[in-house]
């Protein structure tokens, strides 16, 4: 996938649903099961490669920058049997 198609993905194909279990550090998710495995799984490789490491709490995580918002994954498994696999976005 182009980096076009990916912030495509990301910014107009998908609904992101606010995490409202954690309303005090608001970001919305995404979930892998809901979107079709090869693009939602390119995608995260992509935040993967192409992001910056960043440290929330006592823990590294990889972002990626889309106009207002931030990206990451959250799983260290990028393996077709994570269908819980999250990618997360917070406004920057």
């Amino acid at each position: 996938m182009t980096k076009e198609a990916i912030h495509l993905f990301l910014e107009s194909e998908t609904v992101f649903t606010f995490a409202k279990t954690m309303a005090n550090i608001p970001h919305s998710w995404i979930c892998r099961k809901d979107y079709e495995d090869d693009k939602f799984l390119k995608v995260m490789q992509f935040i993967r490669d192409n992001g910056y490491k960043e440290e929330f709490y006592n823990k590294e995580y990889i972002y990626y920058n889309i106009n207002k918002y931030k990206y990451w994954v959250m799983t260290d498994n990028l393996g077709f049997d994570d269908s819980t696999a999250i990618i997360n976005r917070a406004e920057i």
